[in-house]
């Protein structure tokens, strides 16, 4: 505002009262870039004490990787509470949520047992009905963070 009005007209203290006047007009408060935009606030899922290892686990894909040995992407399996462990399992990104499960029930079941809660994000492979029957029947908790908010 100040360099397009500057090249016609001044006066003193004009930049000081173009800033004042832009403070105080609502319009353009309204329709200025906010700089600091206001971020819910994050809620830590904090560890469980004494817990047992992959008793609370965290699940999630890193996926658009290169194709290696037919595989191209990876499912995380983190121990939350214990030991921060984490098994990497390679599998296709055009996997089922039953597939998913079954790698879950495959890889972490016969070593850690059943484990008491999971943590994930809000992947369709997660949310689904599949995936809430095997929390249900195994007496597991889902516990589904909010999207970029681990």
């Amino acid at each position: 505002m100040y360099q397009l009005t500057s090249r016609r007209y001044w006066w003193p203290n004009m930049r000081q009262d173009m800033m004042d006047y832009v403070r105080g007009c609502a319009d353009c408060q309204r329709n200025k870039i906010n700089m600091q935009p206001t971020k819910a606030p994050i809620s830590p899922i904090f560890p469980k004490p004494k817990a047992m290892p992959f008793e609370t686990i965290a699940l999630d894909f890193i996926t658009k990787l290169p194709i290696s040995q037919g595989y191209d992407s990876i499912l995380t399996i983190t121990d939350h509470d214990c030991t921060k462990a984490t098994i990497f399992i390679p599998c296709k990104e055009s996997m089922t949520a039953e597939e998913t499960a079954g790698l879950i029930v495959q890889h972490v079941f016969p070593r850690f047992g059943l484990p008491s809660k999971f943590i994930s994000d809000r992947d369709p492979k997660f949310a689904s009905r599949f995936v809430r029957g095997l929390c249900k029947a195994t007496g597991t908790t889902q516990n589904i963070s909010t999207a970029y908010h681990p």
